[in-house]
């Protein structure tokens, strides 16, 4: 409810309390097209932060450590390394110390599948939007991968990532957004190789894509039970909130 302030402008209702707030008057309605489609699908690829899971009845918290979130137009896709605190600074046991997630969003197939539901709301609320894949390994299961991963975080911060003006039309990657936590570094960037161009990102990321996917293809440590993830409050706000144009 916008309200007169009295001073010539407007205040939004909630801003007495030192913040601007919003009541929800109603579920807005949610269209079955590509943007509403999208648009979800690229906050719950994105909201991921922390995955946690049991193993030997030992409750273990796996944090990012190098995330790709990579836009191909007809897809888009998370490839991650998640790791515990331990990973590099304790004797690796049995137990895992790395998760890799492969999470994709294929547009065409979402579309379908939307268009055939009767409850918009409710096929967005659940997991059938985005293929999901958790793998828990150690060192000495697939040192390729974290050898890999090791190497590739270790360049960006040795030679730094530098940004120069491209122009590739044809550019298979639409979008690219990468996060790197490291002992040392926490940074993240985003850029579209279509205009942009970092030629260590993309002389180095296909190498590594192929790691990450015979990684998690491969057999893995299983946990106890179903893994918990935390999130952030992007994808419920998106099902709820009121204002956002379809």
């Amino acid at each position: 409810m916008i309200t007169d302030g009295g001073k010539g402008g407007s205040v939004v209702e909630g801003m007495e309390a030192g913040f601007p707030g919003f009541v929800v008057r109603r579920q807005p309605r949610l269209l079955a097209n590509v943007g509403t489609l999208k648009r979800i699908a690229m906050a719950k690829l994105s909201s991921i932060r922390m995955i946690s899971a049991s193993f030997s009845g030992t409750r273990l918290l796996f944090q990012p450590w190098l995330t790709m979130l990579i836009d191909e137009g007809h897809r888009a896709f998370v490839v991650g390394v998640y790791r515990t605190d331990s990973a590099l600074s304790e004797p690796e046991g049995e137990g895992p110390t790395f998760c890799l997630r492969k999470s994709i969003w294929r547009r065409d197939a979402d579309l379908d599948s939307a268009r055939k539901v009767s409850e918009l709301r409710s096929y967005l609320s659940n997991g059938d939007q985005i293929e999901n894949r958790f793998t828990f390994l150690n060192h000495s299961t697939r040192p390729g991968v974290i050898r890999g991963t090791e190497e590739f975080v270790a360049s960006m911060g040795e030679a730094g990532l530098t940004l120069r003006a491209a122009d590739r039309a044809d550019m298979h990657w639409k979008f690219i957004s990468l996060e790197v936590g490291d002992e040392v570094r926490a940074f993240g960037i985003d850029y579209s190789p279509i205009t942009t161009s970092i030629d260590l990102v993309e002389s180095t990321l296909p190498q590594w894509l192929a790691l990450v996917d015979g990684a998690v293809a491969a057999s893995a440590i299983k946990p106890d039970g179903p893994l918990t993830i935390t999130i952030d409050r992007s994808v419920p706000e998106l099902l709820s909130q009121p204002g956002k144009p379809e």
